[in-house]
Order: C-alpha cells, then structure tokens, then sequence
C-alpha cells in the first residue's frame, strides 16, 4: 500500500518533468543567444509547444488519477456489497437463515469475484460429511443450501482463477459424491462437463474424477447412469495432454467398456458433440500408471468397483432429467 501511494505522488513529477527540460533548455537558448529573441514566430512556435505538452501532461495526470480513483471506488463498492451478501447468512430472531437468502448470498459472491470465501461457507452450509473421519450424515446446518446451488457455487469456485479455491470445490465435490446424482446435470459442475482444465492442480484432478467415479457406484446401477460416466471420463481423458492422467482415466475407461459393449451402445452425445464407442476404446488403450503417484493408486481401487457397478448396469432411467448428461444411439 506504502508503495502505491509513493507511487501516486511521483507520478505528476514524472509527466511534467519532461516538459520543464523543454522549457529551461527554451530559455536558456534564449539567454545565451543560441536563439534570436527577437524572432517572433519561432518564438512563438516553441510556447505553442510548450503549452501543447503542459496540457497533455495535465490531461494524463488526470486520466490517471480518475482511473486509481475508479479502481478504488469498485475495490470498496465490491466489499460493501460482499458484506450486504454476507448478511443474508444471518438468521433472524434465533431461527434458521431463510435457505433462499442463503443461497442468494452465496451466488451473489461469485459474482463479486469472492468464489473462494463462497465455497469455504459450503464447509458449514452444505458439506454433508459423509466421507471424512468423525463426520456424521446430513446435519441442519449441512442442509441450508440445496445440492443444485451447491454445485453452482463449485462450479464458480472451479472457473475461478484461485488454485485454492478450485481445489476446495474438488474435495468438498468429491466427499458429498454420494449425494449427488450423476444423471442429473444439475448435480455435476458445467466447467468439468464436457469440458477440463488441464491446468488444474494434479490433487484437484484426483478429487474431480474420484468424486465423478464415487457419483457413479455409489448411486443406482442404470444404462444412463453408465453412459454418463463414461461421456465424462472420455471428456476429461480426451481435455488433459498430460500422459499419466490419460494413463489413469484410461484404467477407469477400461473397467466400462465391457459392459458399454455388452449393451450395445454405440455412440453417446456429449453436448453438441458425439462420442462413439471406437472413440472411447482409444482413450481406454491409454490405460497406464505409474505405482508411484497417487492418481494411479486411487484409480486402481476404483476401477474394481466401477467394474462391478457396470455388469449391474441395465435398462433405462425414467426420472425427470435422467437423460440430460448423455443420450444413446443404437
């Protein structure tokens, strides 16, 4: 803060400068007779010069002062209307905070650029706790914020430029993954969707796909919930260049196949585009890991379960939204 200021203050100095060098080097050509005083329009031309810098110089000066001006005014305008935001959390009269205030509070900052403070309040909000040693099931507390405006608040906080933030959202994704339910596309963050950063950090791309794999066996053993398990590992498996990653995607892919074969599924829709099977066998054909990192050792786990989970997969889901994630063609 101290250099900014200081940095405020030399500014004017550092415009104007130029122009007094201008006209001390005028009159002291002047004074030494490098310059005939008496010649008017040459004279002339060099204060027309002079005035023209100096008023340049007075416009930048302002230009830049209106502009840290306006920098500030956002920087405050934003906190107040973080804390009006924050505000929303409280309850009235000792009773619980009205989940809509709630919910309105949250989203509204991840619109002020604060998804990293919006996904910690989840900690207390929303996160069930399933998971993790010495949690319990869904508290009070941890039922405040629906899973849909949950899973909107991840999704901010995992387009957010902030490693932390992204990273939060992944592990709060993956220890509520049984929650959620994989063929509703309210229940899986857009930004991981048919799209992947692959410059997300290697922890919280273990934690997506663990939390997308947790989604799937943990939830009911159906076609689409098959279909859209393996849309969404191929999405991430085709998004990341990185070999080990599609190594480990690869091994998960593989455990599916056999059954994506079995029940005669051709290709799959993934948004606008369209995955075949062929292209999903290519990507299981990466299946590779090295024993010596962490995204291998969990993928190993998990592929036995979601093989199991797979040979149980059958028929069609018919609840509302079921077919949102991933359709089939035969």
């Amino acid at each position: 803060m101290i250099t900014a200021v200081t940095g405020k203050k030399w500014l004017p100095w550092a415009v104007v400068g130029p122009v007094l060098a201008v006209v001390l080097a005028g009159l002291a050509l002047v004074l030494l007779g490098g310059l005939d005083s008496g010649d008017d329009k040459r004279l002339a031309a060099i204060l027309t010069l002079v005035g023209v810098m100096i008023t340049a110089s007075v416009s930048l000066v302002s230009e830049r002062r209106l502009t840290h001006q306006h920098i500030d005014e956002e920087a405050r305008l934003r906190l107040d209307a973080a804390m009006d935001a924050g505000a929303l959390f409280n309850a009235n009269a000792g009773s619980p905070a009205d989940p809509a205030a709630v919910a309105s509070g949250l989203l509204a900052l991840t619109q002020l650029a604060r998804a990293d403070l919006a996904v910690a309040l989840l900690v207390d909000l929303w996160d069930g706790k399933d998971d993790h040693p010495g949690g319990s099931s869904s508290t009070s507390a941890a039922r405040a914020v629906s899973d849909e405006t949950a899973v909107l608040v991840l999704d901010a906080a995992l387009r957010s430029p902030s490693p932390n933030a992204q990273l939060v959202a992944a592990e709060l994704l993956c220890r509520n993954a049984r929650r959620l339910d994989i063929c509703q596309s309210l229940h899986w963050p857009s930004s991981v969707d048919g799209a992947w950063n692959p410059a997300f950090g290697v922890k919280t791309k273990v934690l997506i796909v663990d939390a997308l794999v947790r989604m799937a066996y943990t939830g009911d053993a159906t076609l689409n919930a098959l279909q859209s398990l393996a849309v969404r590992l191929y999405a991430i498996s085709d998004g990341d260049p990185d070999a080990h990653v599609k190594g480990c995607l690869g091994i998960l892919l593989r455990a599916i196949v056999p059954a994506l074969v079995e029940r005669d599924v051709r290709s799959l829709m993934q948004g606008p585009s369209e995955v075949t099977i062929e292209d999903i066998e290519r990507a299981a054909e990466h299946a590779k890991g090295n024993p010596d990192r962490v995204f291998y050792a969990i993928v190993q786990r998990r592929s036995a379960e979601l093989s199991k989970w797979a040979n149980r997969c059958h028929g069609t889901d018919d609840r509302p939204g079921a077919l949102a994630a991933a359709s089939v063609s035969r």
